[in-house]
């Protein structure tokens, strides 16, 4: 299993810089970006309310900063919502960040919650599958063919590219449900899950994200779990701790309902909390479930984060990003 690290936002971007460097420098395989609501600095204290309705900076501008400290690395949004991009312009950006970066870049979506969509952005938060589906769609046509010409329920796109594409960037939708699982496993390269944990991910995100991509005659698709990760000897505090970090994604009805799944009441029951040998004995459950990489949002006091990382970079593998 390929190992990278969630890096957490910030308020100033030579920040968020600085931590993309430093996890490349540490030996992740990947680096991964969010861009949401509440994606700036996480503490355990303060207005939580205020908190998910800040953005931080944009994600793929950040990365194609950061590129140019780096070298090699793979770069991801986890993830950049659809609604407030036209596919055509999220293909711009894209590329435009693929050509300036000597690496990988791979592109995570997803399309948000309805309170962000709706009361936000005064979009119309429906039918997200079939408009995830179109979305990809057009971002496929447009990474293999340089030229769009499509007309869907959701989405019109016409143009073509102005410069060539030297290789499609591989896309990851952040799938949870049924349905959007099977638009992931049949037209991306797989799926980017958060506040979904093992048990889930073994019983409902592979099986049904794998047979997707069988029946559609894909290759075996890339499975990135997004998880706290705390090495520790105190297993209580770190998962008191990971609970008053993630307690609002209880009240999103997204990730409400794969913790449900989980039998989880919070984040801290599914982050992957222990000890050197019981964190990597967790390491050993995910990649034996079908978990191709992992996201790791590492938590906990500064020795015990420095006691994670090395236990994540000693256990990833290096292979090539899949493709």
């Amino acid at each position: 299993m390929r190992i990278g690290i969630n890096i957490d936002g910030g308020r100033r971007l030579d920040e968020l810089v600085r931590k993309v460097v430093d996890a490349h420098e540490r030996g992740y395989v990947s680096a991964w970006l969010p861009q949401s609501p509440g994606s700036g600095p996480r503490h355990s204290g303060g207005n939580r309310k205020r908190r998910h309705q800040l953005f931080g900076y944009d994600a793929l501008t950040a990365l194609a900063v950061a590129g140019t400290r780096i070298s090699g690395m793979e770069l991801g949004t986890c993830v950049l919502p659809t609604f407030p991009r036209h596919p055509m312009v999220m293909a711009e950006q894209a590329l435009t960040v693929q050509a300036s970066y000597d690496g990988p870049v791979t592109l995570g979506i997803g399309v948000s919650h309805r309170h962000v969509v709706e009361d936000q952005w005064g979009y119309t938060y429906d039918r997200t599958a079939h408009r995830m589906r179109e979305y990809v769609e057009v971002l496929n046509e447009l990474f293999a063919t340089g030229t769009v010409f499509y007309e869907g329920d959701t989405v019109t796109a016409r143009g073509a590219l102005s410069f060539d594409v030297p290789r499609p960037i591989p896309i990851l939708v952040a799938a949870l449900g049924p349905r959007m699982l099977d638009v992931a496993g049949s037209l991306t390269d797989g799926v980017i899950t958060w506040m979904t944990g093992p048990k889930t991910l073994e019983e409902h995100t592979v099986p049904r994200l794998t047979a997707a991509a069988s029946k559609a005659g894909r290759p075996q698709p890339r499975v990135v779990a997004s998880l706290p990760v705390c090495v520790t000897d105190d297993a209580s505090a770190a998962r008191d701790l990971a609970q008053r970090m993630f307690l609002i994604y209880r009240a999103l009805p997204n990730y409400k309902a794969m913790l449900d799944k989980e039998n989880a009441e919070h984040g801290g029951d599914i982050a992957l909390v222990g000890t050197e040998d019981q964190v990597a004995g967790a390491l050993k459950r995910l990649g034996d479930i079908g978990v191709t990489d992992l996201n790791a949002l590492v938590i906990g006091s500064e020795t015990e984060q420095e006691r994670t990382h090395a236990v994540l970079t000693s256990s990833t593998t290096r292979e090539e990003t899949p493709r």
